[in-house]
């Protein structure tokens, strides 16, 4: 029965689920902000498109793209804390991303070496 369910031709564009443990730590939010860095002002839909592009996953599913969207919006809205991007506005209940006043301090961190962890908590 449960096979069937799957297979099923209505049910074909819900088989997509991004779990817990899909993507690395950090890794939507290194992505998302690299690209607003790059081009500036992304939103949230666009910035999903690019990371999906980035892990080759396909950004025509509709059902998996809704997924990854959520999953950017929950990871800007924590880097925004940090100041490593802002919400410039939101349109159409889609938000508008862009780079955050902290940004050049996180790149100046990820350059240093492994041995340098003092300085880099220092940066933080």
């Amino acid at each position: 029965m449960s096979i069937r369910l799957f297979t099923a031709p209505d049910y074909q564009s819900t088989r997509y689920m991004v779990s817990h443990g899909f993507f690395k730590k950090d890794e939507i939010t290194d992505i998302c902000v690299r690209h607003l860095e790059v081009d500036g002002e992304l939103t949230t839909r666009d910035l999903a498109e690019r990371v999906m592009i980035e892990r080759r996953l396909d950004a025509t599913a509709a059902t998996l793209r809704n997924s990854v969207v959520f999953k950017v919006v929950l990871a800007l809205r924590h880097t925004a804390r940090r100041k490593h991007v802002r919400m410039v506005e939101e349109r159409k209940g889609m938000c508008a991303w862009a780079p955050g006043d902290a940004v050049t301090l996180r790149i100046i961190a990820s350059n240093l070496p492994s041995s340098g962890r003092q300085e880099r908590r220092a940066l933080r």
